[in-house]
């Protein structure tokens, strides 16, 4: 895997995070169909191509730490190596969040996780978060700063979002009874977590290019 110079290196940490992150996206776009169509064969892929993107993220790092090591970049080429290990681990935690609502879809033998009357409102949360990811992937792999820092507002909607999903459970129409209100629960966290975790890409990726977070950039 080593490269023959420092540029080698970074260009090719790039593009196994290029091939990584629409892997991230997809898990997550399938999860969320496969959420609100009951599609329990869709679901099991999802998980069962969680592994790949493990095996991304533990490529990157090995690479990540073998550039340190044998080029020991400064300044702007180890915030780029640094920038892509932290890149790596958000990605995979944002596929192990998907693969997680595809587990609750599989382990489900009758129909959806999901009450009837909560699917309108989780498609609405899925298309969000789903926006988000790619969103990210985008900023990814074109270190576009402004379209980074608009992920911070898209988050303040997702979090209002999440809110409804609490406010009809604990509403006098929630009449799925207790265990559905804990899957609904953990599958809202699930999507409230990967779009946090978009979040926290972009920030990495506007430090790379900047040296500053998103926060200074606004002031």
């Amino acid at each position: 895997m080593r490269r023959e110079t420092l540029d080698d290196n970074l260009t090719q940490l790039q593009a196994m995070l290029d091939e990584m992150g629409p892997l991230v996206a997809a898990a997550f776009r399938n999860a969320s169909t496969a959420l609100l169509s009951d599609r329990h064969r869709l679901a099991e892929q999802v998980v069962a191509r969680d592994p790949i993107i493990d095996g991304h993220r533990a490529a990157i790092e090995l690479l990540a730490v073998e550039t340190m090591n044998l080029h020991q970049p400064v300044v702007g080429p180890l915030r780029s190596v640094v920038t892509a290990l932290r890149c790596a681990q958000q990605l995979e935690r944002m596929g192990d969040l998907a693969a997680h609502i595809a587990e609750a879809v599989a382990r489900s033998t009758d129909g959806s996780p999901l009450p009837e009357y909560a699917r309108p409102l989780f498609a609405e949360y899925g298309r969000r978060v789903a926006a988000m990811g790619d969103k990210a992937v985008t900023v990814l792999r074109t270190r576009n700063v402004l379209l980074a820092c608009e992920l911070e507002t898209d988050d303040d909607a997702v979090d209002a979002v999440h809110r409804s999903v609490f406010e009809l459970m604990f509403s006098p129409d929630w009449q799925a009874g207790v265990q559905a209100a804990v899957e609904t629960a953990l599958l809202a966290r699930f999507h409230e977590r990967y779009a946090d975790h978009t979040v926290h890409l972009a920030k990495h990726i506007v430090y790379a290019v900047t040296g500053s977070t998103p926060e200074e950039i606004s002031r």
